[in-house]
């Protein structure tokens, strides 16, 4: 794994991780989730390594390395932020297949970067050769609504950049509810305690976001909830929803369903469900991930 560094088109510098190998047959970009950074993502990089893929992703403003600091954590921008960090990758993207201009290019994104992932294929389908998506989900327009109308408020006694207690409260924290009585408050994210308690360990995993990310938030699961976001991904670009039946970000599998069919009704004719059986929220630290790395990189050589 090497360390680097890149300048967004705003001046902010993003801190960035490649897993590069002689001769890759691909290039595997990787967006991470909400409160996640890229470092966490080693094991599964190296899988693919072992299978000839370069890899390679960011952490996003707000997160990790690029946050810098635990008083940096969870904000994105004082405007635009979620385009913004949609640039930035655009930009790693940009980058990665220049240096690599005859294989293919696949994205990864897990969870929130799942959501950000869905908005690129929208408007920036361009040389993506296939697109997981891992633990994603949907919102109905009243927890949008909601979402948004609470933030809004927040912001208007606290500002943008302080914890979204409240916020974190009705949603981050809730998600935990169908495990309760539970041992950490974060048996949703895998059934292997082992990686449950690495990822409460990490002081950059499972921080409160700041308003203003949820703001951003709510702005791009607004633009996810449109027909424009269906209408605009090519209908033949090959799409893996991967999610645990236990996922309550995926709603157990009900969720995470309906978006794959809403896909297909507006002309996607290359969209695959996996549910990973008893699986929760972060498949690629499932207690079966041996199983699912190798399904992963099937899929892709496929």
């Amino acid at each position: 794994m090497t360390d680097y560094s890149f300048t967004a088109e705003d001046g902010k510098l993003i801190s960035a991780k490649k897993w590069e190998i002689q001769n890759p047959k691909g290039i595997v970009q990787i967006l991470h989730g909400m409160a996640d950074h890229i470092s966490r993502y080693n094991e599964f990089a190296e899988f693919l390594n072992s299978r000839g893929f370069l890899v390679a992703g960011e952490d996003h403003r707000g997160h990790g390395e690029t946050a810098g600091t635990l008083e940096n954590t969870g904000y994105f921008a004082d405007s635009d932020g979620w385009n913004k960090v949609i640039r930035d990758n655009l930009r790693l993207a940009d980058w990665l297949r220049d240096e690599n201009p005859d294989i293919p290019y696949y994205i990864f994104g897990h969870s929130m970067g799942s959501f950000l992932t869905r908005k690129i294929i929208a408007e920036h389908p361009e040389k993506i050769a296939k697109v997981i998506l891992s633990g994603s989900g949907d919102f109905s327009d009243i927890q949008v609504k909601l979402l948004t109308g609470i933030a809004k408020i927040q912001k208007i006694f606290f500002g943008k950049k302080a914890e979204a207690k409240l916020l974190d409260k009705l949603s981050f924290s809730k998600l935990n509810d169908q495990f309760k009585p539970g041992r950490t408050g974060f048996e949703w994210i895998s059934r292997d305690e082992a990686k449950v308690d690495e990822y409460l360990a990490d002081p950059f995993c499972g921080f409160i976001c700041r308003i203003g990310l949820y703001m951003d938030f709510a702005d791009g699961i607004s633009f996810l909830k449109s027909d424009k976001a269906f209408k605009d991904t090519p209908n033949n670009l090959p799409i893996l929803f991967y999610s645990g039946d236990h996922d309550p970000v995926g709603g157990n599998g009900s969720l995470i369903s309906a978006v794959a069919e809403k896909y297909k009704s507006f002309g996607c004719n290359n969209v695959e469900l996996v549910l990973n059986k008893d699986g929760r929220h972060e498949s690629l630290n499932e207690i079966n991930r041996d199983e699912i790395y190798k399904f992963m990189a099937d899929w892709l050589e496929r």
